[in-house]
């Protein structure tokens, strides 16, 4: 994998073009330099507001926001492009990095759920990005299965625009569909931040939901925090899920009890098996009747190991788990009601870890920590449960010392991730309540578990991303610049939540 990607960096390095887009340029808006494009080029779009949006028919271009990072706007135009989303990605290996895409809805009898990004397409990576007020963020429904699909260090925040779920289907912060091809082969989710989504009605979807083959959902924030949330991740036809490091909070007033959801859109023919790792789940939901982890039956729950589980609620449909799991109401966070879930000392998650295995080649002990907000570092060692180790006590807002790495850094050859090569099972139709295909001139699948609301979004805007190389926090943080460095990061305007 690594000797490919080194290949196709020299082959775009030697043959291809850099194009630039902003005033002044020879392409003033994005959508002329893509139809200029030729294979391999990288677009290089200037900070400033855009509002056109076309298809990305061109294999392997690079779309980058430079200087800053571009908004593409589509506010009030209610003809995204094929009545699918801002921009819709037939060309395979494109890569979306560094750009904020908002404002992307169409009419219900159209399918109700324009894009920020509308993926048809395999290789497709988005990295660094903001994509927000879409009536979903990401719709990925590609035209020939098998293939990897790839978000990090991206932020996700008030899609779910619309009453879609009213109409034919459900709209999401991220949904991963089924094509005309059959699923996707891989979906690798990492560094990101999906949250807070859009509460303009009271039928919404999920914060990642995922019908690939394969589902590695690694290092991330994602948390309901003050909104109706539904499922924080749903994997509705099973797959090989791996959740490693991953916030996951159900905030105080959701329309549905499930933090976790695996499989109850029925299964597909291949590998049925989930694996959950140094994960925080929190539940804010005082009520009765949550379930942190829901397995519908057919499923496997191969391996739940160092698990922290907060607040109230049945951890596993599966029965009790092994006693590395811990479940407690006094966890000894540093800010809970800030969504710090570093640990304080004397927390009883401390010193209880277990050796976590792996999966197939996939090893399964944590690497990463996630920082706020998008951002990671190193994970020294693995004695504590949860996704974040005592010591690595960095407060909410400092990940402006931090930088996006690269693509699989977590799941490609240095991780011994593993590819899900067996055959996609049907289609995954939804068979609840609100499922069923949008139809229309979209052609998505669309289809959502139960239909419940959406959430408020928190506090602070923006992406905040850097547009710089990998840049992470050394174990030297913590014991001497810290305070100076967090400070500067402040100072830079970073946002902090």
């Amino acid at each position: 994998m690594l000797a490919l990607g080194a290949a196709l960096f020299a082959t775009r390095s030697a043959a291809a073009a850099t194009i630039e887009v902003g005033p002044g340029q020879t392409y003033t808006t994005p959508c002329a330099a893509i139809a200029a494009a030729a294979a391999g080029d990288e677009i290089d779009i200037a900070a400033g507001t855009y509002t056109d949006t076309c298809e990305i028919n061109t294999a392997g271009l690079l779309l980058k926001g430079v200087g800053g990072q571009p908004k593409i706007d589509l506010t009030g135009n209610p003809h995204p492009a094929d009545y699918k989303g801002i921009y819709v990605v037939n060309g395979n290996d494109v890569t979306i990095e560094n750009l904020e895409l908002t404002g992307a809805a169409i009419s219900d009898d159209e399918g109700g759920n324009g894009a920020g990004l509308r993926i048809q397409s395999n290789g497709v990576v988005v990295t660094n990005c903001y994509i927000h007020d879409n009536q979903d963020g990401v719709l990925a429904t590609a035209t020939t299965g098998g293939g990897t699909i790839t978000i990090e260090y991206s932020e996700f925040k008030n899609n779910g625009l619309g009453d879609a779920c009213d109409a034919t289907s459900c709209v999401h912060n991220i949904y991963i569909g089924t094509g005309g091809g059959g699923n996707y082969g891989k979906l690798v989710f990492q560094f990101n931040w999906t949250h807070a989504l859009a509460t303009d009605t009271a039928d919404k979807g999920h914060l990642l939901k995922s019908r690939a083959l394969e589902s590695d959902i690694l290092y991330n924030r994602i948390t309901g925090e003050t909104g109706h949330d539904s499922y924080e991740v749903d994997l509705p036809n099973g797959g090989l899920g791996i959740l490693v490091g991953n916030v996951i909070e159900k905030g105080p007033d959701p329309d549905n009890k499930i933090l976790l959801d695996y499989g109850e859109e029925g299964y597909g023919t291949g590998t049925n098996t989930l694996y959950v790792v140094n994960n925080t789940f929190v539940n804010d939901d005082t009520a009765s009747g949550a379930t942190f982890i829901n397995v519908a039956t057919g499923g496997v729950l191969t391996t739940a190991h160092n698990n922290l589980f907060v607040g109230s609620g049945t951890i596993s449909s599966t029965g009790a788990l092994s006693a590395d799991n811990l479940s407690t109401t006094t966890p000894m966070f540093v800010d809970a009601a800030m969504y710090d879930y570093h640990l304080e000392m004397g927390s009883p998650a401390i010193g209880k870890a277990v050796a976590a295995g792996s999966a197939g080649t996939f090893s399964l002990t944590p690497v990463f920590e996630y920082v706020q907000p998008l951002g990671r570092v190193p994970r020294a060692t693995d004695n504590d449960l949860g996704a974040f180790e005592y010591g690595t006590n960095l407060m909410a807002g400092d990940a402006g010392l931090t930088a996006p790495g690269d693509a699989s850094v977590a799941t490609g050859d240095d991780a011994g991730g593993a590819d899900a090569g067996f055959p996609s099972g049907d289609d995954g139709g939804a068979g609840m309540p609100s499922g069923g295909s949008s139809g229309g001139s979209t052609g998505s699948d669309g289809s959502g578990g139960n239909p419940v609301a959406g959430g408020s979004p928190s506090s602070g805007g923006g992406c905040g991303c850097l547009t710089a190389g990998p840049r992470e926090i050394s174990g030297s943080w913590f014991f001497g610049v810290g305070l100076a460095l967090a400070a500067l990061a402040r100072r830079s305007g970073r946002r902090l939540h």
